[in-house]
């Protein structure tokens, strides 16, 4: 993974939309205080970032609301949260080993439509296959971004969550062998 490109290509995106890009995470934040709709909005945020990413169309809000894969990322969310909280609390590291290999699990789901066991096989390969050092520093870089951000009074986190989005997307897109830059068409849009 070619880290300096994969950090000034997201630092390049993120400055490009942060306005939208910080605006479309927090409505996005704000809506996952009715719980039911958490699924509804982690598929969004990642449907609204690789249409961002990959073709540099900022985030509708109406991405949010889309029930597309709503059952899937539930199941992931819920049987992947236990089963990483087992690992944690299994002396840490193998809750961080299942983290690096199913963080891209949500991706597969909302951008290949597979299912949530599917998309969990799916991201351990990739990850894998594409070097697992590479992503736990990727996974390391977002949750010190984060843990940053929080500071503040989690006002910091209105940019680092974003970025980390942008950040992920990025590395999922690279690690795929997708283009990460947006055409020069899309930019001009």
């Amino acid at each position: 993974m070619d880290f300096s490109r994969l950090f000034k290509t997201t630092f390049d995106q993120f400055v490009k939309g942060i306005v939208k890009l910080i605006l479309f995470t927090l409505v996005g934040c704000l809506l996952c205080f009715t719980i039911v709709l958490i699924p509804t909005v982690m598929g969004g945020l990642i449907r609204g970032m690789l249409r961002y990413v990959r073709e540099g169309i900022e985030p509708e809000f109406d991405e949010l609301w889309c029930f597309d894969d709503f059952l899937q990322i539930l199941w992931l969310v819920v049987l992947g949260g236990i089963a990483i909280a087992i690992g944690l609390a299994l002396l840490v590291i193998p809750g961080l080993v299942l983290m690096v290999w199913w963080m891209y699990a949500l991706f597969f789901i909302v951008d290949r439509k597979m299912t949530f066991i599917q998309a969990m096989g799916a991201s351990r390969r990739l990850v894998t296959e594409s070097g697992f050092w590479n992503h736990l520093v990727v996974l390391l870089v977002m949750a010190v971004l984060n843990s940053l951000g929080s500071g503040l009074a989690g006002l910091g986190t209105l940019l680092t969550a974003p970025f980390g989005l942008v950040l992920l997307t990025n590395a999922y897109l690279s690690s795929t062998r997708e283009n990460t830059a947006p055409t020069q068409a899309a930019l001009r849009k």
